[in-house]
């Protein structure tokens, strides 16, 4: 009967503590956390105090505008190509080519072609002639908007070769000779070229100079000696050389 006894009290003993072992847990899980010490640094937030806030990529914060793109603007037009077309009425063909290096400074190089020829009859003498005129020149020009679009001074220097032929009929009988005229020319001109976005271009130039003028024919007639001697005597007397373009071109 003893024996019983202690037994029951040992077992209670186990059981006492075994339940004050699991209550003691459960307080200590139920106990809530200490208040924040507000001394301790806090951690920081991404972008924390910056204001506006960071968009996401592809997005503008409130209040701000896109940037504006602008178009690169297109490299300047260095090339022209121009030819006159009047040509075709008058007979007088023109073309020149121009290269402006740093948008000033432009080089350029000219050909030209003409030929004419006409009949007169003057108190029954007829009179018929034919006539052609061809030559170059190379030359400077200086654009002073800086650009293809602008008024330019010029400088040229070239040289020509005129030959002609004629005929006289008259009572004495028919009488034929030829001439012919050479002559180099240094001219200074003014101009303007106006261009559009597409490239197409027209110009205008006049001047003036000087040129050495040499007449010659391989007739042995007097009356044509005598016209070439005249002819000579007054382009020496007056040795001007006339510049002028009245052109349509392209640039490039």
């Amino acid at each position: 009967m003893l024996r019983l006894h202690v037994r029951s009290l040992v077992m209670s003993a186990l059981a006492g503590a075994l339940l004050i072992f699991v209550a003691g847990d459960a307080l200590a899980q139920a106990q809530p956390a200490p208040p924040p010490d507000p001394w301790a640094q806090q951690p920081q937030q991404p972008n924390a105090g910056a204001y506006p806030p960071a968009a996401p990529p592809g997005a503008y914060p409130p209040g701000a505008y896109p940037p504006v793109l602008f178009a690169p603007k297109p490299p300047p037009k260095e090339n022209s190509i121009n030819g006159s077309p009047l040509g075709v009425l008058f007979g007088s063909y023109s073309v020149n080519y121009e290269r402006l290096v740093g948008g000033t400074n432009g080089f350029m190089i000219e050909g030209n072609f003409s030929r004419s020829t006409g009949t007169s009859t003057v108190n029954g003498d007829s009179t018929s002639s034919k006539s052609s005129l061809y030559g170059g020149g190379v030359g400077y020009r200086w654009h002073w908007s800086g650009q293809q679009d602008s008024g330019f001074l010029g400088l040229m220097a070239g040289y020509s070769v005129g030959t002609g032929s004629g005929t006289v009929a008259d009572a004495a009988g028919i009488q034929q000779f030829d001439l012919t005229i050479k002559a180099p020319w240094v001219v200074a001109n003014i101009g303007r070229r106006w261009q559009w976005d597409n490239g197409i271009n027209f110009t205008i130039r006049a001047g003036a100079g000087w040129a050495k003028y040499t007449v010659s024919s391989s007739s042995t007639d007097p009356n044509a000696q005598d016209a070439v001697k005249a002819l000579q005597d007054l382009l020496t007397l007056i040795p001007i050389a006339l510049d002028g373009e009245l052109s349509l071109g392209y640039t490039f």
